[in-house]
């Protein structure tokens, strides 16, 4: 009876886990340029974007309000984000909410480039060790460079604050 039972378990969670996930959004903002105009911004799901260049996007990019990742593919050139920000930093048992509202980032973006937009947090030594800090913000990072969100590798980035 176990040797059946095994497998059924794992396929329902398989099926569970697979099914609560939202696979990002990809969405083109302006069809008409040819690709080597664009660029590829790919924002995870802790970043939520309300304007792009001042036009309001939140209900293009998250339809019926469903908070997801997006990759989006924008015209290349200088442009201005406003979004909120609604993610969870971990430091061994303690999880830190940090929430933001309004946040505009202005960035010039590179024409045929893949770009990811993301909250980081990073360990700050013996004050993660002893006293459970991590510094965290918002970070931009080219994907041609392998950077696994580190805060390091990143092409810019903007310390918001820490956790205590």
């Amino acid at each position: 009876m176990r040797k059946f039972l095994f497998p059924v378990i794992l396929v329902f969670t398989l099926f569970l886990v697979i099914g609560c996930g939202t696979p990002p959004g990809k969405l083109s903002f302006d069809t008409d340029l040819p690709p080597e105009k664009t660029t590829e911004v790919r924002f995870s799901s802790t970043i939520i974007v309300r304007q792009y260049n001042g036009i309001d996007v939140f209900e293009t990019w998250y339809p019926k309000g469903k908070i997801r990742g997006n990759i989006i593919s924008l015209p290349a050139g200088n442009t201005t984000i406003t979004f909120d920000i609604n993610a969870y930093i971990q430091v061994g048992n303690v999880t830190t909410h940090v929430t933001a509202k309004n946040i505009t980032l202005n960035f010039d973006f590179d024409a045929g480039k893949s770009y990811s937009i993301a909250v980081y947090s990073e360990g700050m030594g013996a004050q993660t060790f002893f006293l459970g800090r991590k510094k965290f913000g918002i970070a931009i990072w080219d994907n041609a460079v392998k950077h696994n969100f580190n805060v390091e590798k990143s092409l810019k980035h903007w310390e918001m604050g820490q956790t205590s």
